[in-house]
């Protein structure tokens, strides 16, 4: 279940003030949408097929929540180098430190590190570029580059 009003991340770019000789694009992981969370949801079953299920939404006052269920899994740790070989293994290209990108259907997944990840379940934040976006990471790819990510967060309720 959701809480406080935060619906997990979100992934984008953004400019920065900085000097001429600097790409002023930054990666950003901002506070998600409730349409963006269910986004998520429906691409981590893409991912691993009937991972997440959407049980309802429960409004109490001003605050909505989406609840959603998973199976039961063991949990076993993944090591990074673990995490980065099943997504070379499944076409996709690293684009940040934990962030990769598969062009033949247009998935980014970030957030992809070691204490978001165990074996069988998830909470990636998997998502479909577009725009801006999409021209950043084909850049980004094109030049062989890494980038990293900020995290654009609050741990406040939203509207507060």
């Amino acid at each position: 279940m959701t809480r406080d009003g935060i619906f997990g991340l979100s992934p984008g770019i953004d400019l920065a003030l900085v000097s001429s000789d600097m790409d002023a694009r930054r990666f950003h992981l901002w506070e998600a949408s409730p349409m963006e969370y269910l986004e998520r949801l429906h691409l981590q079953n893409e991912l691993v097929p009937a991972l997440n299920r959407l049980e309802g939404v429960v409004i109490q006052g001003n605050d909505m929540a989406i609840v959603s269920s998973q199976p039961r899994f063991e949990l076993k740790p993944v090591s990074q180098t673990e995490i980065d070989d099943w997504f070379a293994a499944h076409g996709f290209e690293k684009v940040t430190r934990c962030g990769y990108y598969r062009a033949e259907d247009n998935l980014g997944v970030f957030d992809a590190h070691t204490k978001n990840l165990v074996r069988f379940e998830n909470t990636l934040i998997p998502c479909r570029p577009g725009g801006g976006f999409l021209q950043f990471i084909a850049d980004t790819l094109a030049a062989g580059h890494h980038v990293k990510e900020v995290r654009t967060v609050s741990t406040s309720p939203r509207g507060s």
